[in-house]
Order: structure tokens, then sequence, then C-alpha cells
């Protein structure tokens, strides 16, 4: 089983790296407010919601069961002091 994760509704992060799938995508520098997650099972994937600080705008950070380990989360985003 996979230890997924863990992010706090509300805090802020700073996207290390780009990163895009579908139509999601996160840039490097931006920062972004973790709004929610949510686990498909139909689809094997669980999805963390994130609303860019500056734009307002939803992207999804998808995280797959077929992966096998999961990523790790501090590659791609790094939890800041929100202002």
């Amino acid at each position: 089983m996979q230890t997924l994760p863990t992010f706090q509704i509300g805090q802020q992060y700073r996207v290390r790296r780009d990163y895009s799938f579908l139509n999601h995508a996160f840039h490097a520098g931006e920062y972004v407010i973790f709004t929610a997650s949510g686990y498909s099972a139909h689809e094997g994937v669980t999805r963390y919601w994130f609303t860019s600080a500056e734009s307002g705008q939803t992207n999804a950070w998808h995280q797959f069961d077929t992966d096998g380990q999961p990523a790790d989360s501090n590659d791609l985003f790094e939890p800041t002091v929100n202002a």
C-alpha cells in the first residue's frame, strides 16, 4: 500500500519545478494554496487540488496507483510561510 503525500488545507506552497499533466500546469516559482484532495477508484488516481495565489487558477497534481511508489511531493512543492 502506498503512503500518500500529506498537505495541509490552506497552506501555501512554492512550486519547485515545472509540471504538467493533461490541462493542469504548475510553473517553477509559482505560489499555490492547497485546497482539497480526492481519490477516484475508477481511475485509480488521487488528485491534489491547488489554487494559484497570483491568478486564482485551480490545478491538480495527480498520483496514480500504478505509479508504484508515491512521488515525492517535496520534489515539486515546498511549504512556505503564509503571507
